[in-house]
Parts: structure tokens; C-alpha cells; sequence
């Protein structure tokens, strides 16, 4: 099978034609997604440039996209290390960015707030099934009196749900219900919320000019996360290895993990929640383009004076200005890699896990909390910085420098994506898992 994908990011897109009888990928191309216009015209562009490599033959023709750089999200719960922490957590695996989580009673100040950052969806939890449903029941009265247009997803006690969806019907309120994300104590039920989130995730991506009609031309269409996450899943099942994997993008940092969250080992406390084997985060404010003055405000002038950069802020403004910048010297390529290693580095440190150390009477305890990677063996990363970078382990041994708190991968094999082909990977793991995996392992390269 020849397969014809398209990977339709914030900065560029990209594609790749893929023959899977070969292992081979016959050509590739990328151009500068045009998002203020229309998508179709930075696809037609890229799709010239292939046509200039190699003859373009394909039987199948697959996309994802990541163009309005993730769905917005705004988390409405309870308690924050509880149903709050999962219902985060699943939108994360399945795309979505956070833009703020709210616990307990919403006040009219919270309201305001959150008509003013204008998410793509809002998601309502709280309580297990068959606990207190006051809670959640007193937050759908008060959304429901503002009224707002954007879709409220109730992932909550489901004891509630008659009397929310009563609350809704007499209001001008979007609403659609799934499973609890929390059905028990510290039990995390993503997989129904992270598929909802996804449905949503692809209708506000082809609101984008031009994609839904690109994306009707597809077999199918992903949000490029998850086109992601399958396939470090399907290399992780096949290989029945843990691993870890990055993407530096224009607009977010994403984290992907493969693994048992908690190992059982003598002297570690497990931590309250149970993640999820396979997890998901996403940085917002960690991109080098789009969320480039983002990751300045967020790391502060300070990090980049101890690095020798008096003008940061006016580095990082000029790419958040120019979201097509690409660096003409050596001093812009470098900063490049400074902004792609404290990316990296503030990105993994927010994934992975960590340990408090706890004294008693005899001897030392921990406490975990996160996801324990110590065991994970390889480290996937792909994004343009990594791909250009022409040093690119020192942007991904960035998780070297995080302290011995951290549950790190303690030896992993560091595994470069040169070709861009995770997403396109992830694409036709849907339909050949085993050719998948020997894509990736004849194109990922070891730095």
C-alpha cells in the first residue's frame, strides 16, 4: 500500500508518501501553514513540491492537524488532586490544551473570567457516582445562567446528571454527557471523555478555512496529538518496551508516555491517583513560535540573563510576530536551541513524576507523585528545532538537568524522528500496526 498523509501543524505542513510494502518513504515535503487564509493553499504548495520529487501514486490518502494550535479547554471540578487532576488529565490525552481548571463553587468572578477566555469547550465534573452531587449541581446552575456558547461536556457524578440535564434544557446552553471520569475514588475512567474531546477537537479544526474540505479527502482525520499517540502506543506494544517521546512544536510542547505509572517498589508510597499507562501533557506556553513571548513570560527575564541574553524578550517577540522566522545566522540558531532546551527541559519537568522524601524513626520513605519513568527505555522526539537543530542532544539531555526528585528514564536509547514521520506513523498504524513499527524502526535515528 502507498499511503499519501498530511500532518497540518500550526507553523508548517507537512507531507510524507509512504510505501508500506517497501518500508519505505518515497518523498517528502513541507510548506508554511496558511492559517490566516486558507489551509488548503499551504497544502497545494507542499503538494507541488512533492509532485518536483517523485511521482505521486498512493492508494490511500490519510491527514491530521494541529493548525488552531489545540482545543481550548476550561476544567470546572471539585477537589483539584482528585476528579479536577482526571478530567485534566483525559483532556490532555486527547489533544486539548488547559487554559484554567476551577475547583468547588464557582463565583460570579470565575464566571467572568471564564466568558473572557473564551474556550472551545468546557469541561463539568466532580463527585463519584453515587457520592454528593451538590457540587456539580450548583456549578450547571450557575453556567447556565451565563449562557455561553461554547459546549459544556458533564463528566461527572452520573447520580447528577437528570437534574444537570433539567438545568440545561431551560437554558441556551451545548451539552453532551459521558462517563464519569471519576466513577470511584482514585480510579481514572479517560477513554469515553478523551473520545468526546476528540469528536470536538476535529469540528473546531475543520471551522479552520479550507481543512474541512482537506480533511473530507481523507480515509481518515486526526487531531495530530493523537495521530502521535498511536504510534508511540503501537511501537510500545509491539516492542513491549516504556518509553517517552517530545514534540517541540510552533505552538505547544506535547509529552507522550508509554507505561506503568507506579512500580510497586519497596520504600516508595504510591501516588493517589493512578495514571494513565498511556499519558498525554501539553505546554501552552512552551512553543517556539506562536507561544514564544509565552515562554519568555513564563520562565522570566532572569533564565535567559544567566544564559548570556540581555534581549530575549525582543528574540522572542520577533518570532511571535513572525511565526514563518526561520534563523539566517549562527547567534539566531543558537537561541533557537536555548528557547528548544528550556522548552524541553520546563516541559518534561511538568510530565514526569517526582518523589518526596519523608523521614521516620528508622529509616526514609517516599511518596510519589506523577508517573514513575525510570524504567522507560527509549526517548522518541521529533519537531522542527530538534530536526534543524544540528546538536540536537543537547536540546533532549535538557532531562538530564532535572534533580534527582524527578523519576526520569534512568538509561534511555534517545531516538531522533529526522524524517517527521511520527504523525504520519500514527496515521497508518490504524490500518498496519506491524509496518508501523518497522517505519519507525528504520527512520528513527539514535543521537
Amino acid at each position: 500500500m502507498r499511503y499519501l498523509l498530511v500532518d497540518v501543524g500550526s507553523t508548517y505542513t507537512k507531507l510524507n508518501l509512504l510505501d508500506t510494502e517497501k518500508i519505505e518513504v518515497i518523498g517528502s515535503s513541507q510548506s508554511y501553514t496558511t492559517v490566516n487564509s486558507d489551509i488548503r493553499v499551504g497544502f497545494y504548495k507542499a503538494l507541488e513540491k512533492l509532485k518536483a520529487k517523485c511521482k505521486l501514486e498512493y492508494d490511500e490518502f490519510l491527514g491530521c492537524s494541529s493548525a488552531s494550535g489545540g482545543l481550548k479547554v476550561v476544567v470546572v471540578g471539585f477537589s483539584k488532586n482528585l476528579t479536577t487532576y482526571a478530567c485534566k488529565t483525559a483532556s490532555l490525552s486527547s489533544g486539548a490544551r488547559i487554559l484554567k481548571e476551577y475547583y468547588y463553587e464557582l463565583t460570579s468572578k470565575d464566571l467572568d473570567e471564564i466568558e473572557n477566555l473564551k474556550p472551545d469547550i468546557l469541561l463539568l465534573c466532580g463527585g463519584t457516582n453515587g457520592g454528593n452531587t451538590y457540587n456539580i449541581i450548583f456549578n450547571a446552575k450557575a453556567i447556565a445562567k451565563k449562557n455561553y456558547n461554547f459546549p459544556v461536556v458533564c463528566c461527572g457524578n452520573e447520580s447528577a446528571n437528570n437534574c444537570i440535564r433539567d438545568i440545561f434544557e431551560k437554558s441556551n446552553i451545548k451539552y453532551v454527557f459521558t462517563e464519569n471520569v471519576m466513577p470511584t475514588t482514585n480510579v481514572v475512567n479517560y477513554i469515553p471523555l478523551r473520545k468526546v474531546i476528540a469528536e470536538i477537537f476535529i469540528s473546531t479544526i475543520t471551522k479552520a478555512k479550507g481543512i474541512d474540505a482537506l480533511s473530507k479527502k481523507c480515509k481518515i482525520f486526526l487531531p495530530t496529538p493523537i495521530a502521535v499517540q498511536n504510534a508511540i502506543s503501537t511501537y510500545g506494544k509491539v516492542n513491549n518496551i516504556s518509553l517517552l517521546s517530545i514534540d517541540i512544536g510552533g505552538a505547544t510542547t506535547d509529552i507522550h508516555s508509554i507505561g506503568k505509572s507506579y512500580w510497586g517498589d519497596e520504600n516508595i508510597i504510591a501516588p493517589e491517583i493512578d495514571e494513565p499507562y498511556e499519558k498525554r501533557t501539553v505546554e501552552g506556553d512552551m512553543g517556539m513560535r506562536y507561544s514564544a513571548t509565552a515562554l519568555y513570560e513564563s520562565l522570566g527575564d532572569q533564565v535567559f540573563k544567566n544564559l548570556g541574553y540581555t534581549d530575549a524578550k525582543k528574540r522572542c517577540q520577533e518570532r511571535f510576530d513572525n511565526t514563518d522566522f526561520i534563523p539566517t545566522d549562527l547567534e539566531e540558531e543558537k537561541f533557537d536551541q536555548i528557547l528548544g532546551y528550556l522548552a524541553a527541559k520546563t516541559a518534561l519537568s511538568r510530565h514526569i513524576g517526582k518523589l518526596k522524601k519523608i523521614p521516620t524513626s528508622t529509616r526514609y520513605i517516599y511518596k510519589q507523585s506523577g508517573k514513575d519513568l525510570r524504567r522507560a527505555e527509549e526517548f522518541l522526539a521529533t519537531g522542527g528545532v530538534l530536526i534543524n537543530s544540528k546538536n540536537p542532544s543537547l536540546i533532549l539531555k535538557s532531562i538530564n538537568a532535572l534533580d534527582d526528585s524527578y523519576l526520569k528514564p534512568e538509561n534511555p536509547k534517545f531516538l531522533l524522528d529526522k524524517s517527521y514521520i511520527l504523525s504520519s506513523v500514527g496515521l497508518i498504524s490504524k490500518f498496519e500496526p506491524e509496518k508501523a513499527v518497522k517505519f519507525l524502526k528504520k527512520y528513527l535515528k539514535e543521537i
